[in-house]
């Protein structure tokens, strides 16, 4: 790849640091990232609430979801921008990407483009020295109506319930309407500032708003530039690597952009087209855009907004399922794992953050959200049944044909399956229901008990990715079989079947969805030179394409196997997607292509530019995984199980914890490894467990500005629990454990001499005859 633009972020780090005093600079004016006008790159972003804004950086978009987007509509296209009647030309422009605002610069004129939280307001500031400046909506989407005053209001033809757009000045200044009234140009004094493009309901509404804008404008920018602020101080990363700290940052900000309410407390599936909830990709998200980053309110109301939408229909097949997708005006429910996710996130939830309470609360939907399959879908072997595109892989041709079917029983639904039985029976013994505990617990049980020799080919090293109706076994070799590791056993198996899907599927980018040695393979999402004129992309969306949401789950298992190193590597090049060309400016797509295209050495991203999951996996991995946090809020403790890859040799970090923070400190030398953390603004006392691979578990009991300092010299660990005075009030030495050590040499061996899947082309594929084709 492609070295890392971050030429700001370095040149602004550095007179920072040389500057001598001063208040200390915002963290996300550092975090530009310029783009040559031969990038062009995608750059989004969104209001927090129902509303998302897409454009390219230099050239005027002319994409199908380009523009202003309210509730699933769009309402503008884009719009140009004139000074003293000369045109802006993007192209030209130098431009810069921040967080919170999109900046370009031609010499000494600048456009500032920026977004309001909660509101439906975009802002197009201009600085000049011009004496004035223009304003032109585009889009087939307006229709222009009147101006009054200050204001010209349009109609907004796509909208589904009536918005109007108002255009004013900044700062209040006359307006003066030019031009042809189907695209008329609007221009106003160079002191204004800019202009307010405000979407609602009536002038009138929209007036009262613009007023508003104008007495707030200040306190209404630093109320979102505050929140970003504060999200990145209280998740701080700062390394050996600034690139890699850049990405974090990014990453962090960009998932926390599609955290919305547009019907009710949600997370947008991706940009640009899933601009609403799904289910499935909800609660796969869930844990890395807030559990890991201790937002765990903002966790709660997702939880308990999502469960208000639960199918309650006792004579419904879907009875007792939350949604597979929550539109502003449309809901349906044809999924059949966003239920069990919705279970097992909840107690996630509850194990992070302690709060039983939500148990009790929202007990009454789990028991539906089990009554349901045990009514209608749960077979007599206590499997999960399904219909072929009910599981993530869900693309269909016409509504009807599926292009990856994984009927009836699929591997990672049984899976999702036995985890909701588990977290359920956990949730009914909060809530006190026994009886319900012990039955959850009896099925979950069951499924265990058969689950290895109905499928897993351990001779082959092969776990069927479903089995069909008939009960024969489909041995297709997908990422799904990781999601399955809680129902096979031993290690020493799961880490063989890991080996085998990394070196079979994992391509240094990501883990494909389908071996490159399968009938149905194919390398590319869309059409591709020399291939039918009529070729779909949705044949290669779930055969073959790399979803970088499941790399999520490839690294979890390669680090649960103490294989650091290689899982780095994969997750280092994931990093890389959210700074470097061509992706969109601080997000990470939904898929890659499996191949390169023929004379490049990197595949090309497809799918949507900004996919929540993607980017929650690849966050997740790095708390869960790499700094190895693993919070109990129940009982007041935090297990610490860090690997850190070779190639990382100094680490801080901040993550909100609880009540308060937890600090990390990683320094690697060429004598030892020595770990601190500490913690601050905890209303009472924490337990740490310090667990580092081929030693026993240290728990230490640490108060608010107490540390623990942990130094590993060869075999030997030496713990220090050091107090608020710094003073050392308790000291420990360990030597590695023989039997732990035993473990990790046998994953060690096992993984020993693997390599990434590398592209094998071959001179033809299922693609050149059609579709692809499933036979029992």
């Amino acid at each position: 790849m492609k070295p890392v633009p971050v030429t700001l972020f370095l040149l602004t780090s550095f007179l920072t640091a040389c500057r001598p005093e001063g208040p200390a600079p915002r963290m996300i004016d550092s975090m530009g990232i310029m783009v040559p006008a031969a990038d062009n790159r995608d750059v989004t972003f969104t209001d927090k609430r129902t509303a998302y804004y897409y454009v390219k950086s230099h050239q005027t978009s002319v994409e199908w979801f380009s523009g202003w987007n309210i509730a699933t509509h769009r309402v503008l296209q884009d719009y140009t921008l004139l000074v003293d009647g000369d045109s802006l030309k993007r192209p030209e422009a130098s431009v810069t990407v921040y967080p919170h605002q999109l900046v370009r610069e031609w010499g000494e004129t600048a456009e500032t483009f920026r977004m309001y939280d909660n509101l439906r307001v975009l802002e197009v500031g201009i600085r000049t020295p011009g004496e004035e400046i223009s304003i032109i909506p585009d889009g087939y989407q307006l229709a222009w109506s009147e101006s009054r005053d200050d204001v010209a209001f349009y109609n907004c033809i796509e909208s589904a319930n009536g918005l109007l757009i108002g255009v004013a000045p900044v700062n209040a200044q006359p307006l003066r309407v030019e031009g042809k009234r189907s695209r008329p140009t609007l221009t106003t004094n160079a002191a204004s500032g800019g202009f307010f493009l405000i979407a609602d309901s009536s002038k009138a509404r929209i007036t009262d708003l613009l007023a508003s804008m104008r007495a707030n404008r200040a306190a209404l920018v630093a109320a979102r530039e505050s929140r970003m602020e504060n999200l990145l101080a209280t998740n701080f990363f700062r390394s050996n690597d600034a690139s890699l700290d850049l990405s974090l940052k990014w990453t962090l900000l960009s998932l926390d952009a599609l955290i919305t309410r547009q019907r009710g407390d949600g997370i947008f599936a991706g940009l640009p087209w899933f601009n609403d909830y799904w289910g499935r990709d909800l609660f796969i998200t869930l844990p890395g855009a807030t559990l890991v980053t201790g937002q765990y309110g903002v966790a709660r109301s997702i939880l308990m907004s999502f469960a208000n939408f639960q199918n309650n229909q006792e004579q419904s097949p879907d009875y007792g399922r939350v949604p597979n997708r929550l539109r502003p005006d449309d809901i349906i429910y044809n999924t059949t794992d966003g239920t069990p996710r919705f279970v097992i996130e909840l107690l996630n939830y509850i194990h992070y953050s302690g709060d039983t309470t939500l148990a009790w609360i929202l007990y009454p939907k789990v028991k539906k959200a089990m009554e349901g399959p045990l009514k209608y879908r749960v077979d007599k072997n206590g499997y999960l049944t399904h219909d072929d595109a009910d599981t993530w892989m869900d693309a269909k041709i016409a509504d009807r044909i599926p292009l990856s079917p994984r009927g009836n029983r699929a591997n990672d639904i049984q899976a999702l399956w036995y985890g909701q039985l588990r977290a359920g029976a956990e949730i009914a013994r909060i809530a006190g229901s026994w009886e319900d505990a012990r039955a959850w617990t009896q099925l979950a049980d069951q499924l265990r008990s058969r689950f290895q020799s109905d499928f897993v080919d351990e001779s082959r090293l092969l776990v069927a990715d479903r089995l069909l109706s008939s009960g024969k076994p489909d041995y297709s070799l997908r990422p799904n079989q990781l999601f399955t590791y809680d129902l096979i056993r031993p290690d020493s198996l799961r880490w063989k079947l890991t080996r085998k899907i990394w070196e079979d599927l994992v391509y240094p980018w990501g883990i494909g969805s389908l071996n490159q040695s399968h009938d149905n393979f194919y390398p590319y999402h869309t059409s591709w030179q020399g291939y039918r004129s009529d070729y779909h992309k949705d044949w290669a969306y779930h055969n073959g394409s790399v979803w970088l949401w499941n790399n999520g789950i490839i690294l979890q298992r390669m680090i649960e196997g103490f294989q650091p190193d290689p899982a780095y590597a994969l997750w280092r090049n994931q990093a890389r997607l959210a700074i470097e060309p061509p992706g969109a400016v601080g997000a990470m797509p939904e898929l890659l292509d499996a191949f390169p295209h023929e004379g490049k050495t990197q595949p090309s991203l497809s799918g949507t530019f900004s996919q929540a999951w993607s980017m929650s996996e690849f966050l997740r991995v790095w708390y869960e995984g790499f700094l190895g946090i693993r919070p109990d809020g129940r009982k007041r403790q935090v297990v610490l199980m860090p690997q850190m890859p070779d190639s990382l040799f100094s680490l801080d970090y901040r993550v909100g914890l609880f009540d308060g923070q937890l600090s990390g400190s990683f320094h690697r030398s060429l004598e030892h490894i020595r770990w601190t953390w500490s913690v601050d603004s905890l209303s009472s006392d924490l337990t740490l467990i310090i667990k580092f691979p081929g030693f026993e578990p240290v728990p230490a009991v640490v108060y608010t500005g107490e540390k623990v300092v942990v130094t590993i010299e060869g075999t030997k660990l030496k713990l220090d629990l050091i107090d608020s005075t710094g003073s050392s009030r308790a000291e420990r030495v360990l030597f590695i454990n023989p039997a732990e050590q035993a473990i990790i040499d046998q994953a060690n061996r096992i993984f020993a001499g693997m390599t990434f899947a590398q592209p094998a082309p071959r001179p033809r594929y299922r693609g050149m005859d059609g579709p692809p084709v499933w036979r029992e």
